[in-house]
């Protein structure tokens, strides 16, 4: 269903500009993520990332256009140490960071408004994202981040230390920003993870802000 959605949003766009006024660019900018939810509630403090990658613009009307793109993201989460007790042992856990690498498409739906020497905007739009690697660091210790979607009771014994998390996430992502009139654009966002990333089952879900900058090559009308 998921991978039909990506499809869908894919051939939405690609209709869209057959037939609308298109500038293509690049932007790239600064995320502070987190995990929500589920059983490992000490990652509790944001991680700082990044993101790049590749934008369209797709006007519709005056002052509305659609807004696909296409980024390399880093999202996850930090701990500091903490004492946990295991097996009636109280034992202390090192700080811990947990980091994934996304290649994640927003398409947003964006509202333009001409002010001075641009225009601001504001917008929203569903993201779908594809897990490509991460690392689950444990003081002088890491783990792989798998996302091949095991459950815990499904790893063979003889696997290798690693954390096993499902591939798809997906969420809602809202914008705002300028744009000036020779195609530079500052932007800020917020991401919400609505898809559970826990292949057992607790809530754990991605989220991030972030601040970007990019830039528009305009487009001529067709």
């Amino acid at each position: 269903m998921k991978k039909q959605v990506v499809l869908v949003l894919l051939a939405l766009v690609g209709t869209l500009s057959t037939y609308a006024q298109v500038s293509f660019g690049i932007k790239a900018g600064y995320n502070n993520s987190g995990v929500s939810g589920g059983d490992g509630s000490e990652f509790t403090k944001r991680l700082s990332g990044f993101h790049v990658g590749g934008i369209a613009d797709i006007s519709l009307a005056e002052n509305f256009s659609l807004q696909p793109q296409l980024l390399f993201i880093i999202k996850g989460a930090k701990s500091e140490a903490f004492k946990g007790t295991v097996g009636g042992t109280e034992i202390e856990f090192p700080a811990q960071k947990l980091s994934f690498n996304y290649l994640e498409l927003p398409v947003n739906f964006l509202y333009k408004h001409e002010v001075g020497a641009g225009s601001i905007f504001v917008g929203a739009g569903p993201y779908v994202g594809f897990g490509l690697s991460g690392k689950l660091k444990a003081g002088d210790e890491d783990a792989d981040v798998k996302f091949d979607g095991k459950k815990g009771s499904e790893i063979d014994a003889n696997d290798d230390a690693a954390m096993h998390l499902k591939r798809i996430d997906a969420g809602a992502n809202f914008l705002a920003g300028y744009e000036l009139k020779n195609g530079l654009l500052f932007g800020v966002n917020y991401s919400l993870g609505l898809t559970n990333l826990d292949p057992d089952g607790s809530k754990s879900k991605n989220n991030y802000f972030g601040v970007s900058v990019g830039y528009l090559f305009k487009g001529k009308k067709k």
